[in-house]
């Protein structure tokens, strides 16, 4: 769970939907939680792991949970439940190549995924964002005044550290300062960063 540099298509509009907000009593139009992964790579992935499962590990669990644990006439059934569902296409982005994915977007991965940032052509441009915006959930921190954690934006140090090296990093961590944006306790130039 946290922020993760994805690759979009130029201009990638990420999906919405309308969800209502019980807090705010009103319908919102909210990003839709999607995996970075196409429905076909998913599937193509789910089935697999079913024909290995077919092929040794579904006798494997029997032996070792027994027969009241799982389904020895119903496979497909005692794989669903033991390796859930198959990939569900509402939580999944459309099928693009790596080569039509060369823009840069941040994204939240405490759910499925959603935006964080609007997605740029180039590193420099995402990095030049967030020094001088922050994300979207440190936007709306600030906007309620929600600032128990840093919700500034971000040091130029973390955002470059950020998108030119891993491009991952936690939403929090908790330290001797008390909680802190994972992207500055692990890219910033602070105590505990850098």
């Amino acid at each position: 769970m946290g922020r993760e540099i994805r690759r979009v298509p130029p201009n990638w509009e990420h999906p919405r939907e309308e969800k209502y907000d019980p807090i705010r009593q009103r319908s919102e139009s909210r990003y839709k939680p999607l995996y970075d992964t196409s429905c076909e790579e998913a599937w193509a992935v789910w089935q697999a792991n079913y024909r290995e499962w077919l092929a040794g590990g579904y006798n494997k669990a029997i032996a070792k949970y027994g027969e009241e644990e799982i389904l020895k006439d119903q496979p497909y059934v005692a794989f669903c439940a033991w390796d859930g569902q198959p990939p569900d296409p509402a939580y999944y982005r459309p099928p693009w190549t790596k080569e039509e994915a060369t823009w840069w977007q941040v994204y939240e991965t405490v759910s499925e995924g959603t935006p964080v940032t609007p997605p740029f052509a180039t590193q420099e441009e995402l990095i030049d964002y967030l020094v001088a915006n922050g994300d979207f959930w440190d936007q709306r921190r600030r906007e309620e005044g929600r600032t128990t954690i840093a919700c500034g934006p971000w040091s130029r140090a973390a955002a470059e550290k950020f998108v030119r090296g891993p491009g991952f990093a936690p939403s929090f961590v908790f330290s001797a300062n008390g909680w802190e944006s994972g992207v500055e306790a692990l890219y910033g130039e602070g105590p505990t960063g850098g």
